[in-house]
C-alpha cells in the first residue's frame, strides 16, 4: 500500500517537474513588439536592431535574428494573441486620425471603395516587404501579394465596419431631429460653422435678419459663400438670383427712406412735383396781384412812383418796353427834358410795384457787376418805393412776401440740385446761407439735393454711391450730414449701410473667378471647421491638428451634395428672422452629442479598416514571396 503511494506521489512530481518546465521552455510574450510590427508596416523589428546595435555594439544581423527570433517563437506559442496584438498597433493610427469620413449615399460608395482600396493596396504592400526577410528582392516578392491582399480587405472591412455602426447613426440623427426639429446632420453642422465664423451669436444674426440684413453679406463669411457660388448647383443659382437681386433692392429702400426726409412734394420724381409746386405757386400769385391791376394807386404812392423814375431812368426804360411789348402801348408817363417825370394818367398800383421790381433788378445788376455803391444807392430809391405802397396798401406787402417766398423757394432749389459740384466749404456755407431763409426755403434746398441724387443714381456711380454716402470722410457723406434732418439722420444711416453692404457683398461674391480662398473653403464644406479648429492648428496643439485633418479628410470625402448646399444657401438668404432662427437654434442639446457619435464610428471604422491589412497582408506576402522563389 505504501509502495503504490510512494509511486503515485513520484508521478504527481515529475508531471509537476514536466510543466514547470515547459512552461520555463515557453517563449516570452511579445505584445509590445507585435503591436509595433502592426504600426511601422513589419519594420519596427529592423528599427529597434539598428538601434540595439549602435548602443552595445554587436552585430545588427545578429541582433536582428535574435528578435525577429523571438517574435516568431511568440507567433508560434501564441498565434491569435500575435495576430491580435499586430492588428491593434495597426489599428492605433486609424483610432487617431479618425481617416475617411463616415456616412454616405449610393453615388459616393464606389468612389469610397476605391480609396479605401488604394490605400489598403499601399498599406498592405508596405506591410508585406517590412515583414520580409532576406535580400531586397525577395522582400519585393512578398509586395505584389501584400497590396492585393490589403486592397481587397482594406474596403470590404470598412464596408463591413460601416453597416455595423449605420444603426447607431440613424437612431442619434432621429433623435435629433425628433426633439431639435431641424434638418439633417450635414447642413446643421455647416450652419453651425458658419454661425461661428461670423463672429456673431445666434440672437445678433437673427436681429440683423430684422434689420434688413442677410447672412450671406456678413463680411466675414463672403469667403465661405463665395464657395458655394464656386460649387454651382441649384444652391450657387439661388445665391445668383439673391446677391444680384438685394442690392437694387437695398437701394432702393434706401433712397425711399431718403426721399421720405429731404422732400416733401408728393412725387417719386421730385423734379415734376417741384415744378408742378412752383406753377401751382404761380398761379395762386398771379390771382392774388390780379386784384391790384386797375386799382388806382393813392397819391403818396404816385409821388414815391416819380421820384423813383426820375432818380433811376433804367427803370423808367424798362417798364415802358415792358408796357410796349404786352400792350402795344406808350407808357403812363412822359420824361421831360429836365428829367422829371409827368403822368399822363393816374398810375395803377400793379404799375407802382413793377418798377419798384425793375429799380430791385437794376440794383441787383450793379451789384454783379461789382458796382456796389451804385448797387446800394440804388436799392435805396426802390426801398423808398416800396415802403410808400406798403404803407399805403398793406395787403400789396403780404401779396409780396408770399411772392418773394416762392421765388427763393425755387432759387433754393435750383442750388440744391448743383450741390455736386460744389466744395464742401461752400456747402456749409450755402446751406447756411438757406437755412437764414426760412423753412420753405431748407425745404426747397433740401428736395433739389434729393434731385441731384436721383440723377446720380441713374448713373454708373449707383453701385458705389451707397457706400460713399454712409463714408463720413467722403464729399457724398459729408453732404448728407449736412443737409440732412439731424433728428432722423441715424436712421437713415442704418438704411444707407445695409445697402452699402449689400453691395459690397455682392461684387465680393459674384465677382470675378473662384480664388485661392474660395478653393479652401470648398474644402472646409460640411467639415464644421470653426475658429478653435483654426486656433489649435495655428498654436501648434497636437490634438487639435489631429481633428482638425479629420475633419478636413473627412469633407474632402463625403462634402456637401446639391440638394445639402441648396438648403444651406437657403438660409444664407433668407430674410425670415424666424426661419434663420430655427436653422442655427439647437435647443436640444443633441447636435454635440451627435457629433461625438460620429467621430467615434469614423475612428473605429477606421481603425478596423486598417487593422484588416495586417494579417491580410501577411498571407498575400507569404503566397507571392513563395511563388517568385520557386
Amino acid at each position: 500500500m505504501a509502495d503504490r503511494e510512494t509511486v503515485a506521489l513520484q508521478q504527481a512530481l515529475l508531471e509537476r517537474a514536466r510543466r514547470e518546465l515547459e512552461k520555463r521552455a515557453e517563449p516570452a510574450t511579445q505584445r509590445l513588439r507585435s503591436a509595433a510590427q502592426g504600426l511601422t508596416f513589419g519594420t519596427a523589428d529592423e528599427i529597434e536592431a539598428r538601434a540595439r546595435s549602435l548602443a552595445t555594439g554587436r552585430p545588427y544581423q545578429e541582433v536582428l535574428d535574435e528578435i525577429r527570433g523571438g517574435l516568431k517563437a511568440y507567433r508560434e506559442a501564441r498565434p491569435v494573441e500575435a495576430i491580435g496584438a499586430e492588428m491593434a498597433g495597426a489599428v492605433a493610427p486609424g483610432l487617431l486620425s479618425g481617416g475617411a469620413g463616415f456616412v454616405g449615399t449610393g453615388a459616393r460608395l464606389l468612389p469610397r471603395v476605391g480609396r479605401a482600396a488604394m490605400v489598403g493596396a499601399t498599406e498592405g504592400g508596405a506591410y508585406a516587404f517590412g515583414t520580409g526577410e532576406g535580400s531586397f528582392g525577395e522582400r519585393m516578392a512578398r509586395v505584389p501579394g501584400g497590396a492585393i491582399a490589403g486592397g481587397i480587405a482594406a474596403p470590404v472591412m470598412g464596408e463591413a465596419a460601416r453597416l455595423a455602426m449605420r444603426p447607431a447613426q440613424a437612431v442619434i440623427d432621429i433623435a435629433r431631429r425628433r426633439l431639435g426639429g431641424r434638418g439633417g446632420a450635414a447642413v446643421e453642422a455647416e450652419l453651425q460653422r458658419l454661425q461661428q465664423e461670423s463672429g456673431k451669436t445666434v440672437d445678433e444674426i437673427v436681429q440683423d435678419i430684422a434689420s434688413g440684413r442677410i447672412m450671406a453679406e456678413n463680411a466675414t463669411l463672403r469667403d465661405a459663400v463665395r464657395a458655394y457660388r464656386a460649387a454651382g448647383g441649384e444652391g450657387a443659382t439661388t445665391l445668383q438670383q439673391a446677391m444680384t437681386r438685394r442690392p437694387q433692392q437695398t437701394r432702393e429702400e434706401a433712397m425711399s427712406e431718403i426721399q421720405r426726409y429731404l422732400s416733401d412734394v408728393g412725387d417719386e420724381n421730385v423734379m415734376r412735383g417741384v415744378r408742378r409746386s412752383e406753377a401751382e405757386a404761380k398761379a395762386a400769385e398771379r390771382a392774388a396781384y390780379a386784384g391790384f391791376e386797375g386799382r388806382p394807386a393813392p397819391a403818396e404812392v404816385v409821388d414815391a412812383l416819380g421820384e423813383a423814375l426820375r432818380r433811376v431812368p433804367s427803370a423808367a426804360d424798362e417798364v415802358a418796353t415792358m408796357l410796349r411789348a404786352q400792350t402795344g402801348q406808350s407808357p403812363f408817363f412822359n420824361v421831360l427834358e429836365d428829367g422829371t417825370i409827368e403822368f399822363t394818367r393816374t398810375p395803377t398800383l400793379m404799375e407802382a410795384e413793377r418798377v419798384r421790381r425793375a429799380i430791385a433788378n437794376r440794383a441787383t445788376q450793379l451789384y454783379r457787376s461789382s458796382q456796389g455803391g451804385a448797387g446800394e444807392a440804388v436799392a435805396d430809391v426802390g426801398g423808398g418805393l416800396r415802403e410808400a405802397i406798403d404803407i399805403s396798401v398793406p395787403e400789396m406787402a403780404a401779396t409780396r412776401a408770399q411772392a418773394a417766398t416762392t421765388r427763393v423757394a425755387r432759387d433754393s432749389f435750383e442750388s440744391g440740385r448743383t450741390i455736386f459740384g460744389k466744395s464742401s466749404d461752400d456747402i456749409e456755407i450755402e446751406f447756411e446761407r438757406v437755412s437764414g431763409a426760412g423753412d420753405e426755403a431748407v425745404r426747397s434746398f433740401r428736395a433739389g439735393v434729393m434731385d441731384a441724387l436721383r440723377r446720380r443714381m441713374e448713373t454708373g456711380t449707383r453701385k458705389s454711391m451707397m457706400g460713399r454716402l454712409a463714408d463720413p470722410d467722403t464729399k457724398e457723406g459729408r453732404i448728407l450730414r449736412t443737409v440732412f434732418p439731424q433728428d432722423e439722420l441715424p436712421s437713415v444711416l442704418a438704411q444707407i449701410e445695409r445697402a452699402a453692404e449689400s453691395q459690397a457683398a455682392s461684387s465680393a461674391i459674384m465677382g470675378g473667378s473662384p480664388t485661392a480662398i474660395t478653393a479652401q473653403q470648398l474644402t472646409r464644406q460640411g467639415a464644421n471647421i470653426g475658429a478653435e479648429d483654426i486656433s489649435a492648428v495655428m498654436s501648434g496643439d497636437i490634438v487639435g491638428i489631429a481633428r482638425t485633418a479629420n475633419k478636413l479628410v473627412r469633407s474632402a470625402v463625403e462634402g456637401l451634395t446639391d440638394a445639402q448646399r441648396k438648403r444651406i444657401v437657403d438660409i444664407l438668404v433668407s430674410e425670415d428672422p424666424n426661419v434663420v432662427r430655427r436653422a442655427l437654434q439647437d435647443e436640444s442639446g443633441m447636435a454635440a452629442f451627435q457629433s461625438a457619435v460620429e467621430n467615434a464610428i469614423m475612428r473605429t471604422t477606421a481603425g478596423m479598416r486598417r487593422g484588416a491589412v495586417v494579417p491580410a497582408a501577411g498571407v498575400g506576402g507569404e503566397v507571392t514571396g513563395g511563388l517568385l522563389a520557386q
